[in-house]
């Protein structure tokens, strides 16, 4: 067994002050190569992107060769050419053996930088029509994508032309307006700059089938022109059932006019996009269909490079086959047999990318005597009867800047981890506010999903909030507990008797603008944590704020103290920043964080001295004591950590440092495998 290394990762590069030009491009990027947080069961892959810059003037962190392959897309602009800390970062990264680097031209003043960025081509930003600048910039990332990291043919020296994705287009001569579209692709394809991002083939009426069709094809991403008489015709047929033998990409445009009176079976399981018939062939529609078909050959090819690198580590069966899409019975026919009258199946077991699919489709394959898994329901041993605290929050904004992260690394982190989670009947128990958009939201999308998804009906999350929160916006609480109430229970804990006589009215909301008010929300905070980790049987814990928070201690930090006073096993997650990063340093090397400092915390929270001094005046044990919390986070250490939550220190000190979260799952899950369950 060989320890996991992802097999590629992302890095977006730029200058602070060219944020307003390359923020919108990254985030187009990471749209289409990751998935959406809003759409958690969306067939999207999950591809690590990571982020370069600062809010100031300084120089960003450093990259490292953490994956197997790593791209960096770097802008460039007159900003780097005149700085010359900027020139000196850009010029280093483009030496690092192992990795991609690709300039990203701004500006003219960026080609002054050619002879140090190594003499290769630049993608020329400036180039592109304003109108069209995502779709463009989106098919240079994703072509250079594929061309170094997947295409297994790629050559330096080779033409462009030669390392590019091939393009089939399947249409029928039927049909008009496929004629036309396709013509349309070819013309633009093979008389602009994208000649060296695509090869499109479209095969004349009279070649032999299966020496020309069919070895396109085995080589191609197939683009299938969905029009009216398109399922009806044999050669397309034929086509659709080669390239999905040959599990190859395949994008289906749908532009019908009228109608089709049968979907041909082989054109199920495939992404679509809707192209509207219409006599004008617009620049945008040929866009998004050249965007799309090099985003479903990453993601074909990325999907299987990633399950193949978790078969390397042993987190499934080695005879386990991977499937590039959903399942499907066309998939089981060639390990169907015949001996002596009976039907086998010499293969048994299959593994296929994210989301699992419904059970009514896993059924079909039962009644062949496949079982058809995902990375998350493969080995989904029980966790019932395992209460999973979850104590996730994002680190501040400048923060998640020096780490190269953003909220949707945090936001994917939580849905993986609820999602593992829930799969495996385990109840979530989490103490989140109602904002819409926060944590608590997403972790309730995924229990509701996977509600829908695994057929159940049971409340699987427990939301404690504290008062006076759930005093404040009765109606949107409502409203939470009528659309989540068959997965969710909300767990309103009161405030504690040693403030009840500084409270003016118990049933109504106290805002915490004063000191005695914050003094009151931090004792209703604790109260609702000491609770909350009471009934968890183990805690897992990453990011959280160093300041800004609300209550006299970090919230993860709070209740990261209590879960090892109470002896629950925690599991940290330190490669997402925050308050977890800054305890796992002290573990690891048995200093106090200066984060975790009373002194450092006084100059980084506006009002923190007088919280303190309060509640000092109410009884010292109210007060923060971070001597305290450094002796007890440092004789817990490695040691107590490891015996605890069944991992070895080797495996906690990879989930300190992790930023991928297959990888963060994988060790929580070996950790409760191991202890919890066993």
């Amino acid at each position: 067994m060989q320890d996991y290394k992802p097999p590629l990762s992302l890095y977006f590069v730029w200058h602070p002050a060219d944020a307003a030009i390359a923020v919108p491009l990254v985030d187009h990027c990471s749209r289409m190569l990751q998935r959406d947080v809003t759409k958690p069961f969306s067939r999207a892959m999950n591809l690590p992107i990571f982020l370069r810059t600062t809010s100031h003037k300084a120089i960003p962190s450093d990259i490292c060769a953490t994956s197997k392959h790593v791209l960096i897309f770097a802008f460039v602009s007159t900003e780097v050419a005149a700085d010359n800390e900027w020139t000196a970062y850009m010029e280093m990264l483009s030496r690092k053996k192992g990795i991609r680097f690709i300039a990203v031209a701004i500006d003219n003043n960026a080609y002054s930088l050619n002879s140090g960025l190594g003499g290769k081509n630049f993608i020329r930003l400036k180039n592109f029509e304003h109108p069209h600048q995502d779709s463009l910039f989106f098919i240079n990332v994703s072509h250079e994508i594929y061309r170094y990291a997947l295409n297994e043919h790629f050559s330096e020296i080779a033409l462009g032309k030669d390392n590019a994705v091939k393009l089939f287009l399947s249409h029928s001569k039927r049909d008009d307006w496929a004629v036309a579209l396709a013509i349309e692709l070819k013309h633009i394809i093979d008389n602009s700059a994208m000649r060296n991002f695509f090869d499109a083939i479209d095969i004349a009426p009279g070649y032999n089938f299966d020496s020309e069709i069919v070895g396109h094809i085995k080589e191609s991403t197939m683009v299938a022109i969905h029009s009216d008489s398109y399922s009806s015709r044999y050669w397309c047929q034929r086509e659709m059932m080669c390239a999905k033998e040959s599990k190859r990409p395949i994008l289906a445009v749908d532009c019908l006019d009228d109608s089709e009176d049968r979907r041909f079976t082989y054109s199920t399981n495939i992404p679509a996009i809707h192209v509207m018939a219409k006599c004008v062939i617009e620049k945008k529609d040929i866009l998004r269909i050249l965007s799309f078909a090099l985003l479903e050959t990453v993601r074909l090819h990325y999907n299987n490079m990633l399950l193949n690198a978790y078969k390397d580590c042993d987190w499934f069966d080695k005879d386990t086959i991977i499937l590039p899409r959903p399942p499907e019975a066309t998939d089981v026919l060639e390990f169907i047999k015949e001996d002596r009258g009976n039907l086998t199946v010499s293969c048994n077991s299959f593994i296929y990318p994210e989301p699992t699919v419904y059970v009514e489709e896993h059924n079909i394959l039962k009644k062949l005597n496949i079982s058809a898994s995902t990375p998350i329901t493969f080995d989904a041993r029980s966790l019932a009867g395992i209460s999973t605290g979850i104590s996730i929050s994002n680190p501040t904004d400048e923060e998640l800047i020096a780490i190269g992260q953003d909220s949707r690394h945090l936001i994917q982190l939580s849905q993986d981890i609820a999602r593992h989670l829930l799969a495996r009947n385990s109840i979530l128990i989490y103490g989140g506010d109602l904002r819409p958009g926060g944590f608590t939201e997403f972790v309730f999308e995924e229990a509701t999903i996977i509600q829908d998804r695994m057929k159940a009906n049971k409340v699987c999350v427990y939301n404690y909030i504290a008062w006076p929160i759930y005093k404040n916006d009765t109606d949107d609480l409502k409203l939470w507990k009528a659309k989540y109430r068959n997965v969710a229970s909300m767990v309103e804990i009161p405030p504690p008797s040693d403030v009840s006589n500084l409270i003016p009215s118990h049933e109504s909301y106290l805002p915490p603008t004063n000191t005695e008010n914050l003094f009151i929300w931090s004792r209703c905070l604790t109260e609702m944590r000491n609770k909350m980790i009471n009934q968890c049987t183990v805690r897992i814990c990453a990011g959280g704020k160093h300041s800004g928070y609300m209550g006299i201690l970090p919230g993860v930090l709070q209740e990261i103290i209590i879960a090892i006073e109470m002896n629950k096993p925690i599991y940290l997650v330190g490669g997402f920043g925050g308050i977890t990063t800054a305890v796992c340093q002290m573990l690891r090397s048995g200093e106090v964080a200066e984060q975790l400092t009373l002194d450092w915390q006084i100059q980084h929270n506006a009002g923190y001295n007088d919280l303190l001094d309060y509640a000092t005046e109410k009884g010292f044990k109210y007060s923060a004591n971070y001597d305290d919390i450094a002796r007890i986070i440092l004789e817990f250490g490695l040691d107590r950590l490891s015996e605890s939550n069944g991992l070895t220190q080797a495996d906690n000190l990879k989930l300190f440092d992790t930023p991928f979260a297959d990888e963060a799952v994988h060790l929580i899950l070996k950790g409760l495998k191991s202890k919890i369950c066993s």
